[in-house]
């Protein structure tokens, strides 16, 4: 949905360019109301009123991952390769899947992940959401920080020096192996390596045990 240079007309440009610049603000909107609730809520503790609890908590900690995740993945990284006079040089590097990456997994995933938390949490007693709720705030860091350091170690740098080789070299050279072959986006690569570790292990894993705990306690039950 990016490519707007295929022969299309000024106008038809110009409204995919700006329909896909808004898609970012359904979400962001989403986020913003998942942070005032959580501030409503008051979870604060006073002398005259205990501390609250959100019961769903994680689960709207996701969403405003989503918000987080759909500014930057969507908002920024999407921008960038959204304009028309770029989308030219752009589309089709490691720039789009910096930008996909972000994007899907950041927005769309952590939705995925909210839906799934607030699945879980509604089928379990406070006591049994104890043990469960820790990896499943395991996950949310470790799906965020895995995704953040992929990011900023490998499919960020990796995309402007390819594009930096669109433009020096042209379009087919960057996408040969003639550039992807080179130590430096090898390195880059293998530097990526923590950061998929990370959201794997720490994030994925973690999940996967909060759903099977899950699943044990209500067969128990």
């Amino acid at each position: 949905h990016h490519w707007y240079w295929t022969g299309q007309a000024n106008f038809t440009m110009a409204l995919a360019a700006m329909f896909s610049a808004l898609e970012v603000v359904p979400l962001t909107l989403l986020t913003l109301d998942a942070w005032d609730f959580i501030k409503l809520t008051g979870t604060g503790q006073t002398a005259s009123a205990p501390k609250k609890t959100i019961p769903h908590k994680w689960a709207f900690y996701f969403l405003m991952a989503v918000g987080f995740w759909n500014f930057v993945g969507a908002g920024i990284f999407g921008f960038l390769i959204n304009m028309p006079v770029v989308s030219y040089f752009e589309a089709g590097t490691i720039l789009t899947l910096n930008h996909g990456h972000a994007a899907l997994l950041g927005a769309f995933g952590m939705l995925a992940m909210a839906l799934l938390v607030l699945g879980l949490r509604h089928v379990l007693t406070d006591e049994q959401w104890v043990l469960p709720e820790k990896f499943v705030k395991f996950s949310f860091w470790g799906l965020n920080i895995g995704l953040a350091l992929m990011v900023i170690t490998n499919l960020f740098p990796e995309g402007i020096l390819q594009v930096w080789d669109v433009l020096e070299n042209g379009y087919w050279h960057a996408r040969s192996l003639e550039f992807i072959g080179t130590d430096r986006i090898r390195m880059l690569e293998w530097v990526s390596m923590p950061s998929h570790l990370i959201l794997i292990i720490v994030g994925v894993v973690p999940m996967v045990i909060a759903s099977g705990l899950t699943y044990l306690k209500i067969r128990k039950a």
